[in-house]
């Protein structure tokens, strides 16, 4: 028993003791008459009674009256919140199962919600998804339909319009709602520029495309895309100086390519291009210096491999392995021009110096198959048919074509024997033999399509 308790207990006694000890000694006092008037009395007790009665009566009324109030609004709020986090978990359950992709179940708890809150923003939206995921989409369109009066401002309700008539087929009417958030939500609708800018990529409408991402890049918003934007950006300056270099506007083409290379000095296009223009205008040698720069900046074998096209088509061979001498002469990592060395002496019909050049870099490259194949294009044509085949054998072993006669169906990884479950992708039944090596169809080969079950996607 709590010490506060104990002491109002024990008051509580003491008062009734000290009144009933009070009452024996005035006894005579208490049966006295009170007079209420001339004629009616009554014993002084009973008016104390009544005074005492008529204070406290009011005091307790109003005291249990908020405390029945307060004990009922608990009680609203407890199963307010209750039904609240019911309506949340089902809420969230069909969350689960739409990203499962089981749209039935889905659908079920959503109904629920819906009938405790049939204007709530989350649950019509993502019951309009759901059912346009499941393929009902006249039915999706009449819930987001629903959703925009009750959210007339919203873009995602818009967003999702979209959506539906594009699901309907109805293309013309998805574009104008677009164009109606862009139209009336300035600095929103960049799920729209960015869509219609891709498309304009896809097809090759560069011009279009600048367009679009001036205004995408006009939106100051940092997102998981921002980077990808960015790139877009030089991407499409790239372009737009490549359409001026055709068109014989060098001073334009270059002003274009300087500023790219200025943002990104390891763009790799941008570095080709540079020295295409150099070579457009007469200088050569500068073209070449840009190459070789840009090899030494990157590391990227193309520049050698421009360099090299460039004095064959020229038919300049000398000026060529010179080229490459001084490149390997300058490199941190003489590995790819001295490979490229090699290479191109078998371009040139130098089989001996070829040989020479590649078996330097045996030890280094041994698991390259284009190093193999190489060199068995240099046996084949020195007529050591032996070595060929044995180049050709390596370069089929480092490719990792040879036994990797079984592949699974799920995840395309290749083993040598067969397996029961592919320790790839965790799917049973899935590893089969490859006849996409053997040439052969399973039809062909008279096997039936067999069942794959668990078939998962790792994070990594």
């Amino acid at each position: 028993m709590r010490i506060r308790t104990f002491a109002g207990v024990l008051l509580a006694l003491v008062s009734i003791v000290s009144v009933s000890f009070l009452a024996h000694l005035n006894f005579d006092l208490l049966q006295g008459e009170f007079k209420l008037s001339s004629t009616v009395t009554i014993p002084v007790y009973a008016a104390l009674l009544v005074a005492f009665l008529a204070g406290f009566l009011p005091t307790v009324g109003v005291l249990l009256t908020q405390t029945l109030r307060r004990d009922l609004a608990d009680r609203r709020a407890r199963r307010k919140s209750r039904q609240e986090r019911s309506l949340e978990g089902g809420f969230r359950r069909a969350v689960d199962f739409s990203a499962d992709g089981q749209w039935d179940r889905a659908l079920d708890e959503l109904d629920t919600v819906l009938a405790d809150r049939p204007q709530d923003f989350s649950t019509l939206l993502l019951h309009g998804e759901i059912l346009r995921n499941r393929g009902d989409a006249a039915e999706a369109l009449e819930v987001h339909r629903r959703a925009s009066v009750l959210y007339p401002r919203s873009v995602v309700v818009l967003l999702e319009l979209a959506e539906d008539y594009d699901s309907l087929g109805d293309s013309v009417v998805s574009e104008q709602i677009r164009d109606r958030i862009l139209r009336d939500f300035p600095g929103l609708g960049l799920q729209i520029l960015r869509r219609r800018r891709d498309r304009a990529l896809e097809d090759g409408k560069w011009r279009e495309a600048e367009r679009l991402q001036e205004r995408i890049s006009a939106i100051q918003v940092e997102d998981a895309e921002e980077a990808s934007d960015q790139a877009v950006t030089l991407g499409l300056e790239y372009q737009r100086a490549l359409a001026d270099l055709e068109n014989d506007r060098f001073t334009e083409a270059e002003r274009l390519l300087d500023s790219v290379l200025q943002r990104e000095s390891r763009f790799v296009p941008a570095l080709i291009l540079r020295g295409e223009a150099e070579l457009l205008r007469g200088q050569t040698e500068a073209a070449i210096e840009r190459w070789r720069e840009g090899f030494l900046e990157t590391g990227s074998p193309v520049f050698l491999q421009r360099i090299e096209d460039h004095f064959i088509e020229r038919e300049q061979p000398i000026e060529a392995i010179d080229t490459l001498h001084q490149v390997i002469n300058t490199s941190d990592s003489a590995l790819l021009p001295r490979f490229f060395l090699g290479r191109l002496f078998y371009r040139l019909e130098m089989h001996d110096e070829a040989l020479r050049a590649l078996e330097d870099l045996a030890e280094e490259i041994s698991t390259s198959p284009t190093f193999h194949l190489l060199l068995a294009r240099i046996h084949h044509r020195r007529g050591d048919t032996s070595a060929a085949v044995e180049s050709y054998l390596q370069c089929v072993r480092e490719a990792g074509l040879a036994g990797a006669g079984f592949i699974c169906g799920a995840c395309h990884q290749r083993y040598s024997d067969w397996r029961d479950r592919c320790g790839e992708c965790g799917s049973w039944g899935s590893v089969e033999l490859n006849f996409e090596l053997e040439r052969f169809s399973p039809e062909n080969l008279g096997v039936r399509q067999a069942p794959v079950w668990a078939h998962y996607s790792r994070d990594d």
